[in-house]
């Protein structure tokens, strides 16, 4: 089902990264700015075409396994009434069984069914992609900025925060992969970035992205009668120029599923670290609380021959300060060590790296020299770390989010963990939070806190609910939260981010809302 690029071909999703204009020079023979993606090759061959044909082909489609919930009627009925009554347990519960059932393998797959999911790359390509188009087409989507730095003027926590990291593309990635590398020029200085692959986007850090949508969900995306991908639509649909005849919302099918899951690299020798959430920032903290400030540190070992032991490990090597000249120190501690029965993990083969796309392979290879300044390649491991799950089966949406601990019993994130006997692997090592709009006792105009520790906290600060965020979604919109007359994570009509929105709220009513999904406004291309 999956449609697939030839290398170079899909589109980018990107956090700047700044590096010295003479390394720049020594590596790539073309002058500061120019984007990598453009660079083609002397000629396309028939031999190329059908390597990168032959690479291209995927699984077919598999849809979310039946026995968990999902869209079931009586579930349905029983999610509605939840909602309606503030019961988080049936919520959580039903959450659980969706984490469970879209992690299970694919039929004759080592990898979990969400693998054989079209991904954002395939819905935003501004045209159809075909094993035929050249490699280094840059007609196939541009290089937006990754949602960092939107800092308002409220006094209410910002959605972004001016003092975090900065992870710099490794040299060596840079000299591997250079059609993968997009280059720009930003305040007169040059600042690289990997664009998405056909399998993984490119997060910024050491978390290996991908968003993953039903098949239903990409065919609205893609729906011709109403293309949303594309930014005219969008501007239609808005009717700038006669509000009378705007679309307030959009509306998704109830089958429509988004999901966004992070890998972690894992090398098959050695130790790899993992920093573990907690709770280290309470929710009042107003700094940056993302994991290269976490007090502890798990270990994993492939091998299984040091598991329950403690032993020194490090990681972040080659990252900055924000002002990406300052080194941010490598960090060594004690870690107690884990083996990979304890999470949902997939030894990448010769095969699934062959058809890997350049900017895959870029994307690995940086997180895996972040994090133990060593590459990655055939033999190695991903694990999962975290997950967002988000679906239309009742109008209002339900979000639900996952991440590994290594106190997996801890309440309250533990709490309402269904039995699901026919489910495989250890969903039970993660925990769990979620999103339904259901808001905090006593106070209906707020919501309770709710986010991903591994996901949300390396751009967002603690006190902050997913359902707040994805609400606000629409269009037109700015990079820039609090900017008045667009829409952005943080509306300064509506600042707290823990507000109690809905598509009926005032402050949202100048827009088009883009029904809880922020990967249309923000991924939606020229035409």
């Amino acid at each position: 089902m999956r449609q697939k690029a030839a290398p170079g071909l899909s589109r980018d999703n990107c956090i700047d990264s700044t590096i010295n204009s003479e390394l720049l020079s020594l590596l790539l023979p073309t002058s500061p700015g120019t984007p990598m993606s453009v660079l083609k090759p002397a000629c396309t061959s028939l031999a190329l075409l059908f390597t990168v044909a032959a690479s291209a082909i995927e699984p077919s489609y598999q849809p979310f396994p039946k026995g968990y919930g999902y869209l079931e009627p009586a579930e349905t009925r029983a999610l509605q009434a939840a909602v309606k009554q503030g019961d988080n347990a049936v919520v959580r519960a039903h959450g659980w069984r969706l984490w469970a059932g879209i992690m299970q393998p694919a039929a004759g797959l080592d990898w979990p069914v969400w693998y054989t999911w079209p991904n954002t790359s395939d819905a935003f390509a501004s045209k159809p992609i075909s094993a035929s188009a050249e490699v280094g087409d840059t007609k196939m989507g541009s290089a937006p900025k990754r949602r960092m730095g939107r800092l308002g003027a409220s006094t209410l926590p910002p959605v972004n925060l001016p003092d975090t990291p900065a992870y710099i593309v490794p040299a060596q990635v840079i000299k591997a992969y250079p059609n993968a590398i997009v280059s720009t020029i930003d305040g007169g200085k040059t600042k690289l970035s990997i664009r998405d692959g056909i399998h993984f986007a490119f997060n910024g850090d050491i978390m290996i992205a991908t968003e993953s949508l039903s098949k239903e969900a990409l065919d609205f995306i893609r729906d011709p009668k109403q293309p949303v991908y594309q930014k005219s639509t969008l501007d239609a649909l808005y009717s700038k120029d006669d509000p009378d005849k705007r679309v307030h919302n959009l509306n998704a099918p109830a089958s429509y599923v988004v999901t966004k899951h992070m890998y972690w690299p894992v090398k098959a020798k050695g130790l790899s670290a993992l920093p573990v959430w907690h709770n280290d920032f309470s929710a009042s903290y107003p700094g940056y609380a993302g994991y290269e400030k976490w007090h502890t540190l798990a270990a994993i070992d492939p091998s299984g021959k040091q598991v329950g032991k403690i032993a020194q490990v490090s990681y972040l090597h080659g990252v900055f300060r924000h002002d990406a000249t300052t080194p941010w120190p490598t960090i060594t501690k004690a870690a107690r060590i884990y083996g990979l029965q304890d999470f949902y993990h997939h030894q990448v083969s010769q095969a699934d790296w062959d058809s890997f796309d350049e900017a895959d392979k870029a994307i690995i290879n940086a997180a895996s020299y972040w994090l133990n300044g060593q590459p990655f390649g055939a033999g190695d491991f991903l694990v999962t770390v975290a997950m967002h799950i988000n679906t239309k089966e009742i109008p209002s949406w339900g979000l639900q989010s996952v991440w590994w601990s290594d106190i997996p019993d801890s309440m309250p994130y533990a709490a309402n963990r269904p039995a699901n006997p026919q489910a495989k692997g250890p969903w039970k090592h993660y925990l769990l939070t979620e999103a339904y709009g259901i808001p905090e006792k006593g106070n209906p105009e707020l919501l309770p806190v709710a986010t991903n520790p591994y996901i949300e906290l390396v751009t967002h600060p603690v006190a902050t609910s997913c359902y707040t965020c994805h609400a606000n979604a629409g269009w037109p919109s700015s990079f820039q939260a609090m900017t008045p007359g667009v829409t952005s994570y943080q509306n300064p009509a509506c600042p707290n981010l823990r507000a109690a929105l809905n598509p009926e709220s005032s402050c949202l009513a100048p827009f088009t809302l883009t029904d809880f999904q922020w990967i249309i406004p923000d991924r939606a291309v020229n035409q």
